[in-house]
């Protein structure tokens, strides 16, 4: 075996450098050192980085490594750098990037896109008489997103690139992965602790505006898979510390006469401190509740295990220590957690993908996102973009309160942002650090062992990236940027070859070179990363108060005037508040599209607000039609009419279209934008041919927004189109409940009462609403009806539970038999609510409803005696409640009843 220490001692006399640099080099290699602590153990702290501050943190640091790096190389006398096939791959992958984000010229883009021309009409149509907003000659759908990704992938890479240098022997090597064990050890401890103890909030105090800390251990990743995912990362590196201790422990057991009593507790005392560690880090994962978290790591431990068991010389000692931290899962599950991921792991044995991921919806993610990859098979829609290109192709009901910002699929993510080229290269650099942890096997066993636990968790970052976005969290990837790094490095140690772990020499003008770019692109790159670092606080506030605002509850009907002018002062004010959140937003980050089209919407409602309360309360779609037919010469006529008519808050109209074009000009796939222009298009002037386009466009980009789709019926009925109105309507009303719900609240309320039992047919016929907008349509018919008009509904209603019951789950399925059983009760149908209480028995057995009602409606049958076994198996379960025990009275009555009956009934036939 080459020995590369002493190659190593001969190599650094003959390249050492000057006396009077021998200080900075060393204070330049600490800072290399300092910045891959900084990685390993702060970035992870920081929102596991996905806060736009840990982002700003992990380039910054990235950028002082490979400064540090390049000025230490060019004040050397002999610099050198260790070139590897990695280089390439990252080069390719920043070129394509890059290539998505800088603008082509019409020709070269129908070359590089062709697709784009189909997707927006509107800004590709330059013929003359036809509406055109401007023309978009980007290959990404989210230019400034893709500038961030940049960022991000020339961080991972120079943290990789700077990693493999300043690893020189294998010390350096072992002392990055025991850094990363600490760091997850730590991280597990955190997430514990902050489940156990704490308070909803992420270090209880910072609200995240979609997620809490309740749902499982998630530390400081909003995410529970993230977290469980970064644990994963850790295990390998655990369990090789774990090996590298008891084998340094275990000479000094079989050698006691030469061993000091205070060394042998050391070390034995180190052992089990890693095992109790590691306990607690595979404890943590279980405790996340991520069922492809718990797979990783499952996959981590096995592989880095078997391969450390493989090369171990004290196998005993070893299982040992696992076995002990095995125990130790076992109880804290016991005390704290068993029936949780118990429940969890159950489903993993599901019979179907649609039952394990009944609430996630990954199927149906995955085979959506499928759909967009024909429109971007080579160059992709833009790294960044997913967020923007799948509402174009999911059904608008899994999106209505869920915003879908990632495939689930990291591969399936990379497919549809940076298409074929991308996905290859990604393979490509798996299949790269395979081989790198392939090559180190075939070294000593302490590379070997260094070997396995790099590709335990290399291995389980690759496996769960099928089912999770895991590589677009920043300190997960950098932790796999280093881990990639370090495997590199073993394999050329395990090398026969003399050279392959030695660097090679490059001319002084290189570093310098690479200095006067690291400080340029540093720069932009930092510069890139501090106003949404800024800006991101404001944005999460605005959320927030967002959803409060949307969650309040809703002024009563009767409510006087004083009180509905209290509520439209209260609703002006928060309007007032989210706009002052957003407008710090795009302050600090005038790029944020989002925030720019909410900046819209916000001015839209303050608008609306206002309106309500002045004497001439039109609508914006009447003051659009107004203004359109009066045709003002200019704008300034236009401006005058609008202050004269409705005050001076019509300058909200003004702001909202600003903003709106400062949206579509970022990311042209904003949907609601463009209906936002369609009702704004007169302040500039635009007539309807206008309009009509951008309602086009909005419908091409956003085919299953129920907000889109709606806005675009109302318009075609005020336009007189019918057909197209229920076409419209009718695809609104797949778009999610609330839109169902919108729909026949309009309809039921514009329909005189005696109208109600043709508009219900007519909605019944055309929309065919599923049991739940049955159930809505009944409770707003209720309102305005007798009972005797919702016969039929009910029978409808009826049929429609027990359509859905068939086709569910068991669970699922024995509350929309009880539910159907109540509605053939309602009809006065008694043997079929019976029947629908008995199929809801077989669903579920152990329901307390289940049993109750199917008593009730066997002692309405007359069937005395069974009724009388389930009452006395409900009031096993609810002793003392005194209606259960008149209910078993009635039915022990009955039941005698029935009996002396049967017996005069057998005496007079004798």
């Amino acid at each position: 075996m080459f020995n590369y220490s002493d190659n190593l001692k001969t190599k650094r006399q003959m390249h050492a450098p000057a006396p009077g640099t021998d200080r900075l080099s060393a204070q330049l290699l600490q800072i290399v050192d300092g910045g891959l602590a900084g990685v390993i153990f702060i970035v992870p702290y920081v929102m596991g980085g996905r806060h736009p501050l840990g982002q700003l943190i992990l380039a910054a640091l990235a950028v002082l490594m490979a400064l540090a790096w390049a000025i230490r190389q060019s004040i050397r006398p002999h610099p050198t750098w260790r070139p590897t096939w990695a280089l390439a791959l990252i080069s390719a992958g920043a070129i394509l990037i890059v290539l998505q984000m800088i603008p082509f010229p019409r020709s070269l883009l129908e070359w590089f896109a062709p697709r784009h021309e189909n997707i927006l009409p509107l800004w590709n149509a330059a013929q003359p008489g036809t509406a055109y907003l401007g023309a978009w000659s980007f290959i990404s759908f989210t230019p400034t997103e893709t500038q961030a990704s940049l960022v991000l992938f020339l961080t991972y890479g120079l943290l990789f690139f700077v990693t493999v240098q300043r690893i020189k022997i294998i010390d350096d090597v072992e002392r990055l992965l025991r850094w990363c064990a600490i760091s997850v050890v730590c991280m597990a401890l955190f997430g514990l602790v902050q489940y156990l103890a704490g308070n909803g909030k992420f270090f209880w105090f910072h609200s995240d505006p979609f997620t809490g800390t309740f749902e499982g251990a998630k530390g400081s990743f909003t995410n529970k898979n993230h977290f469980a995912h970064f644990l994963a990362l850790g295990t390998g590196p655990l369990i090789w510390w774990l090996l590298h201790v008891s084998r340094r422990t275990q000479p000094r057991i079989h050698n006691t006469l030469h061993l000091s009593t205070n060394g042998f507790r050391y070390g034995e005392l180190k052992t089990y401190l890693i095992g109790l560690a590691l306990a607690i880090v595979l404890f943590a994962g279980l405790m996340s509740l991520s069922r492809g978290g718990m797979a990783a790591l499952s996959l981590a431990a096995v592989v880095s295990t078997a391969v450390c068991y493989w090369v171990s010389a004290s196998k005993g000692g070893f299982l040992g220590v696992l076995l002990a931290s095995c125990v130790l899962i076992g109880v804290a599950l016991s005390v704290f957690g068993l029936d949780h991921v118990g429940r969890r792991l159950e489903t993993l044995t599901s019979d179907t993908t649609e039952r394990l991921d009944r609430f996630g919806g990954r199927l149906e993610i995955w085979t959506s996102a499928a759909k967009a990859i024909p429109n971007c098979i080579w160059l992709g829609s833009g790294a960044g973009s997913f967020r923007e290109v799948f509402p174009m192709y999911v059904n608008g009901a899994l999106t209505e309160n869920n915003e879908i910002t990632h495939a689930e699929n990291s591969y399936l993510h990379v497919l549809v942002e940076t298409g074929a080229i991308g996905l290859g290269l990604i393979l490509a650099g798996i299949a790269l650090w395979s081989s790198w942890c392939v090559a180190g096997w075939k070294g000593d066993a302490r590379i070997n062992v260094c070997a396995g636990a790099i590709a335990g968790s290399l291995a389980a970052g690759t496996a769960q990236a099928l089912v999770d976005f895991v590589w677009y969290v920043p300190a997960c990837m950098a932790i796999m940027a280093i881990l990639a790094a370090c495997a590199l490095r073993v394999s050329q140690f395990a090398s026969a070859n003399p050279r392959a772990a030695q660097p090679s020499s490059m001319s002084r003008l290189v570093p310098v070179a690479a200095v006067i770019i690291l400080l340029s692109l540093g720069t932009w790159m930092i510069q890139n990363r501090i106003g949404p670092a800024l800006a991101q606080p404001y944005w999460d506030q605005y959320l927030i108060a967002l959803q409060a605002q949307n969650t309040a509850p809703p002024l009563a009907d009767n409510a006087d005037s004083t009180a509905r002018r209290n509520a439209i002062d209260a609703a002006v004010q928060r309007e007032k508040t989210l706009i002052e959140f957003l407008e710090k937003t795009v302050f600090w980050q005038p790029t944020h599209a989002n925030a720019h089209l909410a900046l819209a919407e916000a001015h839209l409602r303050l608008f609306d607000k206002l309106q309500m309360s002045t004497a001439n309360p039109m609508t914006l779609v009447n003051i659009r039609d107004a203004a359109i037919d009066s045709g003002f010469s200019s704008r300034e006529a236009l401006c005058a009419w609008l202050a004269r008519a409705f005050g001076d808050h019509w300058v909200h109209l003004d702001a909202a279209l600003r903003h709106t074009r400062q949206s579509l000009s970022l990311c042209p796939l904003q949907g609601r934008g463009y209906i936002y222009l369609a009702r704004l298009c007169f302040l500039d002037g635009m007539k309807g041919l206008f309009k009509q386009a951008c309602i086009a466009q909005a419908l091409r980009v956003r085919p299953f927004d129920g907000v889109v789709v709606s806005a675009a019926a109302a318009e075609a009925f005020l336009a007189g189109d019918t057909q197209q109105w229920l076409e419209l309507s009718k695809h609104a009303f797949r778009c999610g409940r609330s839109y169902q719900r919108e729909l026949i609240t309009n309809l039921i309320a514009n329909t005189p009462p005696e109208g109600i039992q043709g508009i219900i047919d007519f909605i019944i016929t055309e929309f065919h609403p599923d049991l739940e907008g049955t159930q809505f349509l009944y409770a707003v018919c209720q309102k305005r009806s007798g009972p005797e008009l919702l016969l039929a509904l009910c029978q409808y209603q009826a049929l429609q539970a027990e359509f859905e019951a068939r086709s569910l789950n068991n669970l699922a399925a024995a509350e929309v038999w009880l539910e159907a059983q109540r509605l053939h009760t309602q009809l006065n149908n008694g043997p079929r609510a019976l029947e629908c209480a008995r199929r809801a028995l077989e669903c579920n057995r152990n329901n307390y409803r289940v049993h109750y009602q199917l008593a009730l409606c066997l002692m309405d049958q007359g069937l005395f005696a069974e009724a009388e076994s389930h009452l006395h198996w409900c009031l096993q379960r609810s002793p003392g409640d005194k209606l259960l025990e008149i209910r078993l009275k009635e039915a022990l009555k009955g039941k005698l009843d029935a009996e002396r009956c049967a017996a005069i009934q057998k005496g007079s036939n004798f």
